[in-house]
């Protein structure tokens, strides 16, 4: 299951747009595109009672903009839902094309529930810890399996006398799959040259899935093995504010600031000026900035920031690099680029990204999400084979304890090795 859903992951943002593309395809119009701040004022105004402190930063002239509602930090049962996470714009008019509910059971929600379904088979944390569970089997299986491929130690002398340096040519065979065999031996050359092919990848996959569901175990032997530090939460701050303020007293989100008086960097040149102030940035250390990946108004520090991706970054996600601008100055708080992390922290940053498809640009990420969608179904097949043969040894086993069985009741009859059992009422009646 996980291998066929991670060969659809591979492709999730391009299959999401297909069963969304009434909401995310526009056609394209003889008409300017409203600025980024233009089409936020119309969210908001749409939908007062919702957060929306991320702004796109890229606006393609076929494709809407979309919105999306801030996470809520209430996590008690009595906090209401948003009735959505999504909202889509038009970038020409600015009217709302619709809105988007990912935990609804619909259509256009199918590749969101092939996710949770891979990250956690659709049943919350105790999915998550049974699949950690099993991606942490599944890396010590990768070291036996790899074990159980090694060539076997020859007995006789003479023969580990003509066989001992022809240990690369006795193990080529495990390499090769048949395919003029019987289904017994192309089951098992398909788990077993699939394993060896795609070891590599299997451990990245397995461990990362033990890093995603299974941190109580990851963190400690990461650390252990390559001192990967503990990262620091962020939510303590807030957390630590709320605890000295007075019950009941729920200060509300900071609005975006649009007026140009009191704030050098407001709503409607936040992404132009974080970008310049990025690319002055990358260029004094010597990376080129890719693309922008989306921009963020913090209110507790009345601060920009903004996301974007290097060509020295791992992925897009943890390994990409930021910046941090104070609203009211314009300085420059905070920067980070992806190139600065340790060697432990970038380690981890490529398990996660090898095995998200977060890597490459164009056609290298267009390629390696066809390489990992292929690792997903040589993984199916894999432990198809696997099972098969798993099936096919107890079959036998159990042929030889009725053979057994037979000698024993039986012991001057003659025993057909392919003949079957006789029935318990065969031996009542006897």
């Amino acid at each position: 299951m996980a291998g066929i859903t991670g060969a659809l992951l591979a492709f999730h943002d391009e299959l999401d747009e297909a069963f969304n593309h009434q909401l995310v395809n526009v056609p394209p119009q003889n008409a300017p595109l409203l600025p980024i701040a233009r089409l936020h004022d119309n969210v908001i105004q749409t939908y007062p009672n919702y957060s929306f402190s991320s702004l796109p930063v890229i606006i393609a002239p076929n494709k809407s903009v979309v919105f999306s509602v801030d996470r809520s930090r209430d996590k008690s049962k009595s906090a209401a839902k948003p009735l959505f996470q999504e909202v889509y714009v038009n970038p020409y008019s600015g009217k709302i094309i619709g809105t988007r509910d990912k935990e609804a059971w619909r259509v256009q929600n199918v590749m969101w529930k092939v996710f949770w379904l891979h990250r956690e088979l659709l049943l919350g944390d105790v999915g998550k810890l049974l699949l950690g569970v099993v991606a942490l089997i599944w890396t010590i299986n990768c070291f036996i399996g790899f074990y159980l491929t090694l060539p076997r130690p020859t007995k006789t002398r003479q023969n580990r006398a003509k066989k001992r340096a022809s240990l690369l040519k006795r193990w080529l065979p495990a390499w090769k799959i048949r395919t003029k065999t019987n289904t017994f031996k192309l089951n098992y050359d398909l788990h077993q040259a699939f394993g060896l092919w795609l070891w590599v990848i299997f451990l990245v996959i397995a461990w990362s899935s033990v890093g995603f569901n299974l941190k109580q175990v990851y963190r400690p032997v990461m650390q252990a093995m390559i001192g990967l530090e503990e990262k620091q939460r962020k939510a303590d701050k807030p957390q630590a504010k709320a605890a000295n303020q007075p019950k009941g007293n729920s200060k509300k989100p900071q609005a975006m600031p649009t007026d140009d008086k009191h704030y050098a960097v407001t709503k409607a040149n936040s992404v132009t000026y974080l970008s310049q102030q990025a690319a002055v940035l990358a260029k004094d250390r010597g990376v080129i900035i890719q693309k922008p990946l989306g921009a963020r108004w913090d209110s507790e520090e009345k601060a920009w920031q903004l996301r974007f991706k290097t060509n020295k970054d791992i992925g897009q996600k943890g390994g990409a690099s930021s910046i941090t601008v104070d609203a009211k100055s314009g300085v420059v708080t905070r920067s980070h680029f992806g190139d600065e992390s340790a060697a432990a922290e970038k380690t981890d940053q490529w398990l996660s990204s090898l095995h998200m498809g977060h890597i490459g640009k164009d056609a290298g990420h267009l390629a390696y999400q066809l390489f990992l969608a292929l690792v997903g179904i040589a993984l199916s097949v894999a432990s198809g084979a696997g099972i098969y043969l798993w099936n096919q040894g107890r079959l036998q086993r159990q042929a030889s304890k009725r053979r057994e069985l037979i000698k024993t009741r039986y012991p001057q009859s003659p025993v057909d090795p392919h003949a079957e059992a006789p029935s318990p009422q065969h031996y009542k009646a006897s």
